[in-house]
C-alpha cells in the first residue's frame, strides 16, 4: 500500500513544531499544512483530505471550532487532536465521530501509529 495516496491535513500554529512534524509526516503521507483553524478549514474545503491532525489553541480559529465546521461538511473524516493534556479538551475531541486525542509532547512514532489506526490501515 502506498501511503502517499493518503492526504493528511496538519494544523499547528507553532512554527518549529509545525515544520518538524510536517517533515516526518511527509516521509509517509501527502501533507497539507495550515498555521491556524481558518486556514485549515479552507484547505479542507478545497482538497480531498483523508485525515486531520490539529492543535487546539490557535489564532483566527481554534482546532475544536475548525473540526466542528469540518464535521458539518464531512462527519466521517478521521481526526487526531494534539494538545497538552486537558480533560475538557479530551472530552470535546471525543465528542466528534472518528476522533482521537494525543497529549503533547508526543512521540512521532505514536502519532504515526495513530494516523495508520485512524486511516484503518493497520
Amino acid at each position: 500500500m502506498d501511503f502517499k495516496d493518503f492526504t493528511v491535513l496538519y494544523v499547528e500554529d507553532e512554527g518549529v513544531i509545525r515544520s518538524n512534524v510536517e517533515k516526518c509526516l511527509n516521509y509517509v503521507f501527502n501533507v497539507l499544512v495550515a498555521k491556524d483553524g481558518q486556514e485549515g478549514l479552507e484547505l479542507f474545503s478545497n482538497n480531498k483530505v483523508d485525515l486531520i491532525i490539529t492543535d487546539v489553541y490557535m489564532p483566527e480559529k481554534d482546532g475544536i471550532t475548525m473540526l466542528s465546521d469540518i464535521k458539518q461538511l464531512n462527519p466521517s473524516v478521521p481526526c487526531i487532536v494534539t494538545s497538552a493534556y486537558d480533560p475538557k479538551l479530551f472530552d470535546q475531541s471525543c465528542a466528534f465521530e472518528s476522533c482521537d486525542y494525543i497529549s503533547k509532547p508526543f512521540d512521532i512514532k505514536e502519532l504515526l501509529n495513530n494516523c495508520l489506526k485512524s486511516l484503518e490501515v493497520m
